[in-house]
């Protein structure tokens, strides 16, 4: 019985290791080739960060400000939407400020690439864990549907590229990582750490406030009746009114701070030529008001929605398309600076097969595990994000950049088919290997145009 128990622990450790050791190698790579992509500039300390790294960095639709901040702390995240962030990111502002007066260079980059390879690797540890331990695959079965969840577009992509979505992508593994090791024990996450994982991701994310409130509702519901529930809620007014007072602080000193940097700039730049200022105020303006005009109403919380952009299209062609597989035609474009149309198809018929088949899979798995409560505590924030980009309309001019806060429930699903499919040998050993076929094709696909462009 001892060898046994010894044996059972030495093989957790070797798998947990060799799950590890994977990442390390996936993410450790691609954050080093993103480092090396323009030291030169990026590093350096005679160019100002916004010079540096907004007309250096050209990654779809996501925001340099993360390198920015980093350099220099400056509050630009859109802090309706972000009301935190940039204070989340004040620490590794002040060690590269540390670090540069040392080594007299800017080093974001390395800061950021060893801060995202370390994320990175907890998100991929996370979705391991969820397949093994929850949905209770095998180990080789639970590595192939994390290799697969890591092959996706722009799974992959937020890995490397310093924006909010990993931050956004990793708080929700976590809250379903513990949500499902609680309803194994017939019981709920703590209400403590809800809502700390609660404010944590709103402060990256307004709306993933919304979404870490459904699936805490959707874990608790039949263990508790409805005015339990309810009054439950009501305990999410607390981080609600903590954050609300970071909100405030922050307008009334970073942002008017910000406001009057941005004021001098302005200034500086009508003197150096006031005929190109006042052209490029007025184009400005022009873009500005043709924008407010396609918005579903006009207020700063509808800011990024846009009616003109048909729903069907960009279910196929950018939140089931690029957001898995990336298009070759305008590799990288980012939709919002002109750089590539809003939709843009794929020239082969496979990509669409390949697409067709991942979106059948996910069908198949949510009816496979719909009894499960865990798999509907996964399903919250994919809802929640098909009826913001769907009905809202939110972001659809690059809304594939955002396919990591939702498509974790993809590989999830596709784990309940598995188990689902066991007893009857043939149609699981065809299921693995369609999986495995599907995950080769993504790694190939996806990673070969990223590594590409790198190199």
């Amino acid at each position: 019985m001892f060898n046994s128990v010894r044996h059972k622990i030495k093989g957790k450790y070797t798998e947990t290791l060799t799950v590890l050791l994977i990442g390390l190698l996936l993410f450790g790579g691609l954050n080093l080739l993103m480092v090396l992509c323009a030291p030169e500039a990026w590093t350096s300390t005679r160019y100002g960060a916004w010079t540096a790294f907004h007309k250096g960095f050209h990654w779809s639709g996501f925001d340099q400000y993360t390198y920015i901040v980093t350099t220099h702390w400056r509050p630009i995240y859109v802090h309706l939407r972000h009301p935190i962030l940039a204070y989340m990111v004040w620490p590794l502002t002040q060690l590269n400020k540390w670090l540069t007066g040392e080594m007299g260079v800017n080093c974001a980059i390395y800061i950021l690439g060893v801060v995202w390879t370390c994320i990175s690797m907890l998100a991929w540890f996370l979705m391991f864990r969820i397949l093994r331990q929850i949905v209770r695959l095998g180990y080789k079965e639970s590595l192939m549907l994390n290799l697969f969840f890591f092959s996706l577009a722009y799974v992959m992509l937020v890995t490397f590229v310093t924006d909010h979505m990993l931050l956004t992508m990793t708080v929700m593994l976590l809250t379903i990582y513990l949500s499902g090791r609680a309803l194994q024990r017939c019981s709920h996450i703590a209400t403590w750490k809800m809502l700390l994982l609660y404010f944590i991701g709103t402060g990256i994310t307004t709306t993933n406030g919304v979404k870490l409130w459904l699936m805490d509702v959707a874990g608790r519901w039949k263990l508790s009746n409805t005015m339990q529930v309810v009054r439950h809620s009501l305990w999410y007014l607390v981080p609600t009114l903590v954050m609300a007072g970071f909100f405030y602080y922050y307008e009334k000193t970073a942002v008017v701070e910000e406001q009057q940097y941005q004021s001098r700039i302005e200034k500086r730049a009508q003197e150096r030529d006031s005929v190109k200022f006042v052209r490029d105020k007025a184009a400005g303006q022009q873009r500005l008001e043709a924008r407010i005009d396609k918005q579903l109403a006009e207020n700063p919380l509808f800011e990024w929605t846009d009616m003109s952009i048909a729903v069907l299209p960009s279910l196929v062609h950018n939140i089931f398309g690029e957001g898995l597989q990336l298009h070759k035609d305008y590799f990288l474009g980012d939709a919002n600076k002109g750089e590539r149309p809003v939709i843009v198809k794929y020239h082969a018929w496979y990509n669409y097969a390949v697409e067709a088949l991942i979106v059948l899979l996910l069908l198949l798995g949510i009816v496979a595990g719909i009894r499960e409560r865990f798999l509907w505590v996964c399903m919250m924030p994919f809802l929640f994000d098909m009826l913001l980009h769907g009905v809202l309309r939110f972001a659809l001019t690059d809304v594939y950049i955002m396919t990591a806060h939702w498509a974790f429930i993809i590989p999830i699903a596709m784990g309940y088919l598995m188990k689902h499919t066991k007893h009857n040998v043939a149609i699981y050993r065809c299921l693995v290997a369609l999986v495995c076929l599907l995950t080769c094709f993504l790694v190939v696909w996806n990673l070969g145009l990223i590594v590409g462009h790198m190199v």
